[in-house]
């Protein structure tokens, strides 16, 4: 099966792949906000409340469209959407919920996203003989000296331990990004099969083994944690991420480099985490790093 918009002309199809992307990281560069505002401050839902919100209501959403699908997916789909769940599913989901609660969020888009770039790059070149040009070599250099800055040192025990998580979810997403360019899944079929499988393994561990603290929070916290983490990043971001895949391939995990800057900007009138002139001139190196990459 060819992913919908593979006959699109070049520069239309690198338009379309580069907008998708945008998407994408802009709700990832919120959502590392979003959540370390609500497990970094003492609030009432924690880590396995929001995973929970996110792919209950996400596998929800997909279910219906997982339902059509399914007599037309073959063994090889399937395993695909197996691994796909563990690299963007209810397991990465759970990782980075435990780690922002160690860890800035600032530091953790710099780990996490920063460093994916660097996994699926190396990745691709050891499964599918993905040899990066000079201009994404010196990219990529500039995405991992801008991430590594941005993190800066690590302060305690505690904090070490978030970043091992960032670092273990990006190798799990990159992991995922290069079997998705393998894939004869479209965006849909891959974001359903993630989302329906994290219902259906994480949710009713979740309920059974009482961490639900739904009941406790406010309702307005709820309403919004569930429209962020079950709508926009579970279903929106990666349809759009998946679809950016399909259109453009290996430039794509070059713009997750970008949630950092995004993360980081808004970290500031939301969380108050004010970066200093070093942590910009991160920043801009990790923007310059993306744009190399992509034209790489």
């Amino acid at each position: 099966m060819k992913p919908a918009g593979t006959e699109a002309p070049a520069g239309r199809r690198l338009a379309l792949g580069v907008g998708f992307a945008l998407v994408a990281v802009s709700l990832w560069g919120g959502w590392f906000v979003i959540t370390r505002r609500t497990v970094g401050a003492g609030g009432v839902l924690g880590p396995a409340d929001l995973v929970a919100l996110r792919f209950g209501i996400g596998g929800l959403v997909l279910l219906p469209v997982l339902a059509l699908r399914l007599r037309g997916l073959d063994r090889r789909a399937l395993v695909d959407g197996a691994i796909l769940y563990l690299a963007q599913g209810a397991p990465f989901a759970l990782l980075i919920s435990i780690a922002l609660r160690y860890a800035p969020a600032g530091h953790g888009a710099a780990l996490t996203p920063g460093t994916m770039p660097l996994f699926a790059a190396l990745l691709g070149a050891l499964v599918l003989r993905d040899r990066p040009g000079r201009w994404a070599l010196a990219g990529l250099g500039l995405i991992a000296a801008g991430a590594i800055t941005l993190a800066g040192g690590f302060r305690d025990a505690d904090e070490l331990f978030g970043y091992a998580l960032f670092l273990t979810a990006a190798l799990l997403w990159a992991a995922g990004t290069v079997r998705m360019r393998r894939s004869r899944l479209t965006a849909l079929e891959a974001t359903a099969l993630i989302c329906v499988a994290s219902l259906l393994t994480y949710i009713p561990v979740y309920l059974a083994s009482g961490l639900s603290r739904l009941a406790e929070a406010p309702v307005a916290e709820v309403a919004l944690q569930a429209l962020y983490q079950g709508v926009l990043v579970s279903v929106v971001a990666l349809i759009a991420f998946n679809r950016s895949l399909a259109l453009i391939g290996r430039r794509t995990p070059a713009f997750t480099a970008l949630v950092p800057v995004i993360a980081t900007l808004l970290a500031i009138p939301v969380l108050g985490e004010v970066p200093d002139p070093l942590h910009v001139g991160a920043i801009l190196a990790i923007g310059a790093g993306v744009l190399l990459t992509t034209r790489g």
